[in-house]
């Protein structure tokens, strides 16, 4: 698995604790220890999943579209992930149909892994952004950057 259920969720957190007002992507990225392409890229990910909003112009940048309550870290793993295919999934290898094992691969995936899958869909629709937000209020040390306060 990649970064960017771990990035978009950063991003996500520090939105949610700039309290409506816009930041941008330099700053986020800032923030994620990433390049900003990435985070503009995630952005796109997140827009088109409703997550959150862009504005142009001066004083511009991304806000959250809904209350951080309101968005479950399954949420940003289905936004995260989009074009991707999905994480236990065979398919985009194009397992070859005249091979015994290659034919049934993926069907036995599911099987293996579908308590798992299920599980960590349930675990991770269970916990909102305002949770992180909690959590990371709990742990974040007293040195974080004015920018975070």
């Amino acid at each position: 698995m990649n970064t960017r259920f771990a990035v978009a969720t950063h991003i996500l957190a520090y939105l949610a604790h700039s309290k409506g007002q816009p930041v941008s992507s330099e700053v986020l990225a800032s923030s994620a220890g990433t390049h900003p392409v990435v985070v503009r890229r995630l952005m796109g990910n997140l827009r088109d999943a409703g997550l959150v909003q862009s504005q142009r112009g001066a004083g511009g940048g991304t806000i959250l579209a809904r209350p951080a309550a309101e968005i479950s870290l399954l949420d940003v793993f289905r936004a995260a992930q989009e074009g991707e295919p999905d994480l236990f999934s065979v398919n985009s290898t194009n397992p070859n149909e005249n091979c015994d094992l290659g034919r049934v691969m993926q069907e036995t995936l599911e099987g293996v892994l579908g308590n798992a899958i299920a599980a960590m869909r349930a675990s991770l629709a269970a916990v909102s952004v305002e949770q992180v937000m909690q959590e990371l209020a709990a742990r974040r040390p007293n040195h974080c950057p004015k920018a975070f306060e």
